[in-house]
């Protein structure tokens, strides 16, 4: 990718995310979809909460409505509700494409959104920050997750962003 901090974070997220999938498929099966007590009822809920709100945030960077947006999002979340492990990473592989496919396409990353969100009204924001905050909000579950597998007795994976600049 081009030297452009916003893609290198995105860039990030995607790493991150493939080292949370890697690391659970070496763990034992139930960990991944028992129940416990936490944030979310389960790894693969947290999983499927930070896929779906990955979804949303490029249906609005792409200019859909909120309507739409969130028609799109419940119909994938439905799909992905009864997936195995392997099928959500390729799912996750899949949303990562069609934010590069989207990003390629961007002239200007610095560039306004204006969206209408149905609780705060018309919202502005910058495409760089969007990015930003996609890979915030998954950093922030991968600790959930991290947690979550340390209340199992089993490890989590770095993903900090440090580790990512070292690979």
């Amino acid at each position: 990718m081009e030297k452009n901090r916003a893609k290198k974070m995105y860039d990030y997220h995607v790493w991150a995310n493939q080292q949370v999938f890697q690391n659970l498929k070496q763990l034992p099966d139930g960990v991944y979809v028992d129940t416990i007590k936490s944030v979310f009822p389960s790894i693969k809920d947290v999983l499927v909460h930070l896929y779906a709100t990955d979804i949303t945030w490029l249906e609005i960077m792409k200019g859909s409505t909120i309507q739409d947006t969130f028609k799109k999002v419940e119909r994938r979340r439905e799909e992905v509700r009864g997936v195995s492990i392997n099928e959500l990473e390729s799912c996750y592989d899949g949303l990562a494409k069609d934010y590069y496919d989207f990003l390629a396409t961007q002239p200007d990353l610095e560039r306004t959104i204006v969206t209408e969100h149905p609780k705060m009204g018309i919202c502005e924001f910058v495409l760089a920050d969007l990015i930003h905050h996609v890979v915030n909000h998954g950093t922030y579950h991968r600790g959930n997750v991290s947690a979550m597998l340390h209340q199992q007795g089993e490890r989590g994976v770095p993903t900090d962003f440090v580790f990512y600049c070292l690979k």
